[in-house]
């Protein structure tokens, strides 16, 4: 009796779990999406599946149907593009940090591509491996693999000694390979780096993207399946050692068989292309005007961009053609992104992206997945790599072990008003941080790096007076301070506040003359939001509102424009750097918000 009892049991524990799938199959999720049975006639609910394709510096002025048809024709016409959607840090590293963290830039401290501010190292030495996004959905049930480009600074030398955590199996690009298109090298599954010589980075990512696919797709649990291809990135040759003054960052590299594309595609000559006249603050305001040779040799790195988006383009179409064979596309959000964005010739910069303009910051976003319209676009919300990072924890109903910053993106399901506690509703900011120096690329050159590049930069939209407002906003380390109105000046070429910077730290609150009062009351306003989001944790980053009206009168800039509130704004501290300095010094970035300052009639 007793051995067949024992036998009894033991069936019953080869049959709950099968093939290690047990904690996924309660939540009733299999790969065609159809939920499952729970004895009781009633379907389970479904743990979606979920792939994300991360482009390298790719900007959003490049996220066209002309440049990228597979990635409309098969995402953006099925599902949702967002217009305003921006980088927490316009950096590799502090941006795919947020990501995998949720958390503002201030709050995990990871603001460079190497030590001693940044890099894989850093992030070791903060004790965040083990503690981040793919770790918790692995927690919640999910299956999860990762190809391509991770972190700056996890290197042949310590891939195997400073592994990576939270994927079942990875194909992590290490360096110096990163950013060597024909030259790729892989730490897969934490080993030793495997060089593939003479084979194009972006069609091997694909190729082993595909085969993490074929893995998740094979299981019952739900996957989470990250690809992160180099392109467009500039190229960076593994052979050569890097110089302290030069990066030796050149025009993106491409497959023959893409040669004959774009041959005849120049940048945009838009008002802030190459300016007669100087723009912008700290060393942007001390570039020369770009030659004719060097316009020309933009126009090539440009094209060089484009071509190398087109094997990323193919990828799309190869991922969707996977899932629609597996019967998986209608249980599977697929998002399609960028770590940061990318400036050519634009305020007479060479290339580069370390600066708060639109190019830099703002990048692509599209999601087609289950309830979603298609077709549809959301130029009403503002969001953020946290907030994107907090919608896959969401949708796995995975949490981190720690407070995040974000809020679940509105992914238009039409049952959907809220995230618990954090609304997102009315969630019209973005804020930009910046902290180290600013990097130059190309051949035109003579030192890639600038110092003074400390900044923060708030971006809010919103409706004032029944018309719409959007705003850049932002606070320099030397003193002066930038404010575009993009609705009037959407390449910001007119600084609102540029005849005040000479005048001191301080004096753009005092010169209502100069800048009118309407824009003077408008300019409060944003420096509130920004004295509250500079620091802010957790709700106050997606609500912050809430910290400068706790008792819930005011929610957007709309509301905070009404005049019984200008004595309060105006008498706030104002926000302000002590002096330039590399690295987040919070010392130098006196006051910081204080609850006892917030309006309580």
């Amino acid at each position: 009796m007793l051995v067949r009892i024992l036998l009894f049991c033991l069936l019953g524990l080869v049959v709950a779990g099968g093939n290690g799938d047990s904690k996924a199959s309660g939540g009733g999720h299999n790969r065609h999406g159809n939920g499952k049975g729970n004895g009781k006639g009633k379907k389970l609910p479904l743990k979606p599946n979920m792939v994300l394709i991360l482009a390298d510096d790719q900007d959003a002025g490049t996220h066209t149907r002309e440049i990228m048809p597979r990635l409309f024709d098969r995402l953006v016409d099925k599902g949702v593009n967002y217009e305003n959607f921006f980088t927490p840090v316009s950096l590799c590293c502090p941006s795919r940090v947020s990501l995998l963290r949720t958390q503002a830039a201030h709050n995990h401290n990871i603001t460079n591509v190497e030590l001693p501010h940044g890099g894989w190292v850093k992030f070791n030495n903060a004790g965040y491996v083990k503690h981040t996004m793919p770790d918790f959905l692995q927690a919640a049930g999910y299956n999860t693999y990762y190809v391509g480009k991770y972190m700056n600074q996890q290197t042949e030398a310590n891939c195997v000694e400073l592994p990576v955590s939270g994927f079942n199996a990875s194909d992590m690009l290490v360096d110096p390979y990163t950013y060597d298109y024909w030259r790729p090298g892989f730490s897969v599954n934490n080993g030793p780096v495997e060089i593939h010589e003479d084979t194009y980075s972006n069609d091997i990512v694909a190729q082993k993207g595909l085969a993490h696919l074929d893995s998740a797709l094979a299981s019952s649990r739900p996957f989470f399946v990250g690809i992160a291809p180099i392109g467009p990135h500039s190229y960076m040759n593994s052979s050569l050692r890097k110089s302290s003054a030069r990066l030796y960052m050149d025009t993106p590299l491409w497959p023959i068989r893409h040669n004959h594309m774009f041959n005849d595609a120049q940048l945009p000559r838009t008002e802030s292309f190459n300016p007669d006249e100087p723009m912008g603050v700290s060393w942007v305001k001390t570039l020369p005007k770009l030659n004719s040779s060097n316009v020309a040799y933009l126009d090539e790195f440009y094209r060089g961009r484009l071509r190398s988006l087109q094997s990323i383009d193919e990828m799309v179409g190869q991922i969707f053609d996977k899932l629609e064979a597996a019967g998986a596309l209608d249980n599977t959000y697929v998002i399609y992104t960028s770590d940061n964005g990318f400036a050519l010739g634009t305020h007479r910069r060479q290339p580069g992206k370390t600066l708060a303009f639109e190019e830099d910051i703002k990048v692509p976003l599209a999601i087609r997945g289950p309830g979603m319209p298609k077709g549809f676009t959301d130029t009403v919300s503002s969001y953020g790599m946290v907030d994107l990072s907090r919608t896959f924890l969401d949708l796995a109903g995975a949490k981190p072990d720690y407070e995040d910053d974000g809020t679940k993106i509105n992914l238009h399901l039409g049952n959907e008003r809220s995230t618990g506690a954090r609304s997102y509703m009315k969630h019209r900011h973005s804020l930009t941080e910046f902290w180290v120096r600013g990097i130059e690329e190309g051949r035109f050159v003579e030192s890639s790096y600038r110092l003074n590049n400390t900044y923060r930069t708030l971006r809010v939209h919103d409706t004032v007076a029944g018309k719409p407002v959007t705003y850049s906003y932002g606070v320099w380390c030397t003193g002066e301070r930038e404010l575009y109105d993009l609705t009037t000046d959407p390449y910001q070429v007119r600084n609102l506040l540029a005849p005040l910077n000479a005048l001191g730290k301080f004096a753009a609150f005092d010169a209502d003359a100069v800048l009118g009062t309407e824009m003077q009351r408008v300019l409060h306003r944003l420096d509130a939001l920004t004295l509250v989001l500079k620091t802010c944790v957790g709700k106050s980053c997606v609500e912050p509102y809430s910290a400068l009206f706790p008792r819930g009168q005011v929610h957007t800039l709309r509301e905070a424009m009404r005049g019984k509130y200008d004595g309060f704004f105006a008498n706030l501290p104002k926000v302000h750097f002590d002096h330039c300095m590399l690295g987040y010094q919070s010392r130098l970035e006196q006051p910081e918000w204080d609850d006892a300052w917030a309006y309580m009639k």
